[in-house]
């Protein structure tokens, strides 16, 4: 992101993400929205309709929905706080329950052959509507914090890895994932140029860049962000996915 120039409620930012008057640019961001970590199926199932209206509706990627590392993987979900209707949806696959799907593209680098590296995949967002223009923030930020604590609180993790199309880099640059410089075309997503991008979370880059984001990523609370109280199990049950899920596993 570039530096802050730009104004909110009649407030003027500066660089370090906070208005003149010294309030963080991101305090009241997440307001209105609340994300967790599926537990129930009725949640799982809620995260693979955002992921099939955006995947294959908006996208228009002909993936399977679920996929064969569903069951494998936890769904984060966000929702709107008043009405329940699920806005997003992001994958955390951990290493330890077997390769990962960037896998099936990039040879990963030997430090990221751990059981402490996580995949962080299928990152969807329903199309905002008019007189709602803060949603996409909103959710790509609240499902990345979820993601951040759930990963590092819960799993013990220390690597996260994802794959990125070159126009979004610089996003998640922003969100402190840093470049490999290694490449492949990603086939099940329209055979596009991909680069594996990587978070080492024991040196998360607090003193670079937007040191109001770090604050709000790393060292803030927010009651819209609902942490398990332990790790919870792994994927669905084959009941939670039904038919659906057989399918997959067995293409």
């Amino acid at each position: 992101m570039p530096e802050y120039q730009q104004l909110r409620d009649n407030q003027w930012l500066t660089s370090s993400g906070r208005t003149e008057l010294g309030r963080s640019l991101y305090a009241d961001l997440l307001q209105g929205f609340q994300f967790s970590v599926c537990q129930t199926p009725e949640a799982f199932e809620a995260a693979l309709d955002v992921r099939r209206r955006v995947y294959k509706g908006s996208c228009g990627y002909d993936v399977p929905v679920p996929d064969g590392y569903d069951h494998r993987s936890w769904l984060l979900l966000a929702e709107n706080a008043a009405s329940a209707e699920p806005v997003g949806t992001m994958r955390v696959t951990p290493r330890s329950a077997g390769r990962l799907e960037a896998e099936e593209y990039f040879s990963l680098p030997p430090r990221l052959r751990s059981p402490r590296t996580v995949e962080m995949s299928r990152f969807a967002i329903v199309p905002g509507r008019p007189k709602v223009d803060r949603l996409p923030t909103a959710v790509s930020l609240g499902l990345f914090k979820l993601m951040m604590r759930f990963v590092t609180e819960r799993l013990g993790a220390a690597h996260v890895v994802m794959c990125a199309r070159e126009e979004r880099i610089w996003t998640f640059e922003w969100l402190r994932f840093q470049r490999t410089g290694i490449v492949a075309r990603y086939a099940i997503l329209g055979n596009v140029e991909h680069e594996l991008l990587t978070m080492d979370l024991g040196n998360r880059l607090h003193d670079r860049g937007d040191l109001g984001l770090a604050e709000f990523l790393f060292d803030t609370e927010h009651p819209e962000i609902k942490l398990p109280a332990i790790q919870p199990g792994l994927g669905p049950t084959v009941e939670t996915m039904g038919q659906s899920f057989l399918l997959a596993m067995s293409a």
